[in-house]
């Protein structure tokens, strides 16, 4: 072999060398970009049109390369046009427990009372606290003390007396007297509280009437004053009715854990004698004097000791103001005279 072919050899072996490299460089640029290509149509990579070459040398300008960052990272970038390939969502239903502000006087929508026998075991009941009636009560009072006696309430629910009245009052009731109507409110609610549950809304009568025991007083009027108390003890109550002869025992019945224990309720009271008003009444000439009797006030405080630990808390008061005595007295015969 001559020197010329030699060299000529030798020259074909560098470019070789040099040109190999590029070849796999290029090769790897077009499998590379059909990658990103198929990876895109897929859906699992977005191309953003505006990541050009100029944006990845760092090195030419880095102050602007970290701003881009930040805006595509902030989501300022132009969005782009290719829509992404994202998986079917599958239907899901999500029960949120939010909490609902109820009002005192409304009860909510979800029915808190049963008004049907309970048809599960009833082993293991106890009374949980009981309210006894002074007064004895009518037929007609029985029968809605029978409705009562169906009551359910179930832990965390509020318990309208208008609702319940509402809801038995579709079927066949007695007649619907104020009195008996309170009667049967206060009765339940000296029971709630003696049960420890939390009084919503309640209202007293002006005057205590007979057949309530003070500071259990319940004025109840239908549409217009509601009694309302939430059973916040975590047991299902049941309200049960028993006789002591005509008179009647309300009872909050349920099943309690072992070392529950119910707040224990005093009551005390002060009494007010009513004052004497004499006034002169010229109508009453030649008849004589008229009294009315007045009548005594009351301050009824109830007090809770709800631990059990001789700290009684005082939780309301009632106070009945008393009624004076009025005596009209006959005009004498010189007012009769005087102008």
């Amino acid at each position: 072999m001559s020197s010329f072919e030699g060299r000529l050899a030798m020259r074909q072996r560098r470019r070789a060398l040099i040109l190999q490299p590029i070849k796999w460089i290029l090769l790897l640029g077009v499998v590379g970009s059909g990658s990103v290509y198929g990876l895109s149509a897929a859906g699992f990579i977005e191309w953003n049109s505006e990541h050009k070459l100029e944006s990845l040398m760092f090195w030419k300008d880095t102050d602007h390369a970290s701003t881009k960052g930040t805006a595509l990272a902030a989501g300022e970038g132009k969005e782009s046009t290719k829509q992404s390939v994202k998986p079917a969502s599958t239907a899901m239903t999500i029960a949120l427990a939010s909490p609902t502000a109820v009002l005192a006087s409304t009860p909510t929508s979800t029915p808190a009372v049963s008004t049907s026998p309970d048809k599960t075991s009833t082993s293991g009941m106890q009374v949980i606290s009981q309210a006894q009636s002074i007064v004895a009560v009518n037929a007609n009072e029985k029968v809605w003390l029978e409705h009562a006696g169906l009551i359910k309430i179930e832990p965390g629910k509020l318990f309208s007396y208008q609702a319940w009245l509402t809801e038995v009052s579709k079927g066949k009731v007695p007649e619907k007297k104020a009195d008996e109507l309170s009667h049967v409110a206060s009765l339940l609610y000296e029971a709630a509280l003696r049960a420890g549950m939390q009084v919503g809304e309640r209202y007293p009568h002006q005057d205590n009437p007979d057949y309530a025991a003070a500071g259990f007083d319940v004025n109840f009027q239908s549409d217009l004053r509601d009694l309302t108390f939430y059973n916040s003890i975590d047991v299902a109550i049941t309200v049960g009715v028993i006789y002591n002869g005509e008179t009647p025992v309300v009872t909050f019945n349920g099943k309690p854990e072992a070392d529950w224990k119910g707040p224990k309720i005093t009551v005390s009271k002060e009494v007010f004698a009513p004052e004497s008003i004499a006034l002169t009444d010229f109508t009453l000439a030649g008849q004589g004097d008229k009294r009315s009797e007045g009548q005594s006030g009351l301050l009824v405080k109830v007090f809770a000791d709800r631990k059990n630990d001789g700290k009684n808390e005082l939780i309301y008061k009632d106070y009945y103001a008393p009624h004076p005595t009025v005596i009209a007295k006959a005009p004498t015969a010189e007012e009769l005279k005087s102008p």
